[in-house]
């Protein structure tokens, strides 16, 4: 546990915290930015929220309880300490280090160290798995598959264009398939990017950053899902399908051929299109067109 006063001689308040999160994680014992009033409810009502990191304005709005940095620079100042964390180690995902003697790994694949690889998994020739994976019974990683990747996470700030570094992993449930040339990012914060059971990732796919994808789902190749994207249960993501980033796909959804999808997607609703819309009425605009 770390005490805001071993990092800010300036702490308003001193408090403890394992981790930096986003203001709505569940996460326990973590800290926060707070940079907009629209945040501060949802901080203050969280218990897992222990300390912020906020500007001079917005102090005097934060719960008492809470340990506060106050600072103008305040999403540099936050983002500085995570990669601090980083760096020194102090904040990774939770995973018990190990490889199963059934395991079957390229001779010209990487893994490193601080890895959890289960029984029967197969990972191929020309393979990366990153520090902070987690590997269940059953998964198969193709040829020149990333799993655990740096996302893409930059701050412009005043004097740079700041890489925030990625302190998660990713967890691959039972037998997930990930195809060759496909990428798996690792959660920006301290847990993990998800893929459920028996899910597919297929050829230069790529799952962003502390996305969540549900069981028996397929992820056609070259599609993108971008950052903490939530997609059900049994949903067909069809190839080269872009999905935006904070959205939430419902089971049994089927996004086709290049969708962009911009907007939450209701279970089992079928979708298509440049912004992508019930299939249906894309198919009926589509013909009308074509009749002139």
């Amino acid at each position: 546990m770390h005490q805001l006063s071993d990092f800010f001689d300036t702490a308003q308040k001193n408090g403890k915290f394992r981790q930096t999160q986003f203001v709505n994680s569940d996460q326990p014992d973590s800290i926060c930015f707070v940079g907009a009033s629209r945040y501060v409810q949802i901080a203050n009502e969280n218990p897992a929220i222990t300390c912020v990191v906020t500007t001079p304005e917005l102090a005097k709005e934060i719960e008492q309880s809470k340990g506060l940095v106050v600072v103008d620079s305040a999403e540099e100042t936050f983002y500085r300490l995570h990669n601090l964390l980083c760096e020194q180690q102090q904040m990774r995902p939770a995973l018990n280090p190990g490889i199963a003697e059934t395991a079957k790994i390229h001779p010209r694949a990487y893994v490193d160290e601080y890895v959890e690889i289960g029984e029967d998994v197969e990972i191929d020739v020309g393979a990366v798995v990153l520090s902070g994976t987690v590997l269940e019974d059953g998964v198969r990683i193709g040829p020149n598959a990333v799993i655990g990747a740096e996302g893409h996470f930059f701050k412009r700030f005043p004097s740079e264009l700041f890489c925030v570094k990625h302190a998660g992993g990713v967890r691959l449930r039972r037998g997930v398939h990930v195809l060759a040339g496909a990428v798996v990012s690792k959660a920006l914060h301290s847990n993990f990017t998800e893929i459920g059971e028996q899910s597919v990732v297929s050829v230069h796919a790529h799952i962003a950053h502390g996305c969540s994808i549900g069981s028996r789902t397929i992820i056609a190749g070259n599609s993108q899902i971008a950052g903490y994207t939530s997609v059900g249960n049994n949903v067909w993501i069809a190839p080269s399908v872009t999905v935006g980033n904070l959205r939430e796909i419902g089971d049994d959804a089927k996004l086709e051929i290049g969708s962009v999808v911009i907007e939450d997607i209701d279970k089992g609703e079928r979708v298509s299109g440049n912004f992508a819309v019930p299939h249906a009425r894309n198919m009926f605009s589509h013909v009308r067109r074509k009749k002139g």
